[in-house]
């Protein structure tokens, strides 16, 4: 087997990381760096190599962890890098300065906060189990102090963090700033059913939720939609696969 070999430290596993990095073999090179993790909580390179698998695998929600994790953790004397983008890059020098380390937190996020939550909006289901908290507390923080205050994807986090009521008053922003958006229309209405499901008053909001699945259709909404539970499908079916209802179909 590949560890099979007397009781070695980090820096062996960490090596032997970037060997199979290097040469393609990401299964390895993950199994690698956590093994560095596991002899060294505190080793950062480990978390900066660790995050360059993930990346190369697709795993991005993975690669902004560690990339966080590898700044909160690095030590070391500060270096002659020309600018912080490319000290990340590199994974080399990072400043010890936490005004610097947390420009680069920034910067990190920045990458990380918009990616994911395309990626989750565009699998999301409303049957799913999402209970990630820690990401979406941290995704609140970053657009709060974004310029732009995109309302649509903070609706979306809190949407997802169950807080319905807030999520229904961002997606009402979100349509003043942008009322051509039909996802903003489909999730305010998810928020509406998912709502009343809780307080065991589904059908008194039915016709509102309804009324947001239609507008989002008439602003171009790709998917079939289900009024009853909200499922969503690309597929040429006319009744939903959860709840048996019509399916709602764009024009």
């Amino acid at each position: 087997m590949f560890f099979q070999r007397k009781k070695v430290g980090p820096e062996y596993y960490l090596e032997r990381g970037e060997e199979c990095l290097g040469r393609g073999d990401y299964h390895w090179a993950l199994e690698s760096f956590n093994k560095a993790i596991e002899f060294n909580p505190n080793f950062e390179m480990a978390y900066y190599k660790r995050a360059e698998v993930y990346e190369k695998l697709g795993k991005t929600r993975e690669a902004v962890w560690d990339y966080i994790k590898f700044l909160e953790v690095d030590h070391r004397i500060p270096g002659t890098a020309q600018d912080l983008k490319e000290a990340l890059k590199e994974g080399i020098n990072i400043a010890r300065m936490d005004l610097q380390r947390n420009k680069g937190k920034e910067e990190i996020l920045s990458y990380g906060v918009p990616s994911l939550l395309v990626e989750l909006i565009e699998g999301y289901d409303p049957e799913g189990t999402y209970t990630d908290n820690r990401f979406y507390d941290l995704s609140l923080s970053w657009l709060e102090k974004s310029p732009t205050k995109n309302r649509y994807y903070t609706g979306f986090v809190q949407l997802m963090k169950k807080d319905f009521d807030k999520a229904i008053k961002d997606f009402d922003k979100a349509i003043e700033e942008n009322p051509e958006n039909p996802n903003t229309y489909y999730f305010r209405g998810i928020a509406l059913i998912k709502k009343m499901k809780t307080l065991g008053k589904f059908k008194e909001v039915s016709e509102e939720a309804l009324s947001n699945f239609e507008q989002a259709l008439r602003k171009g909404f790709r998917w079939r939609i289900c009024p009853g539970c909200g499922y969503r499908t690309s597929s040429t079916l006319n009744f939903c696969m959860r709840c048996g209802k019509n399916l709602l179909v764009g024009k």
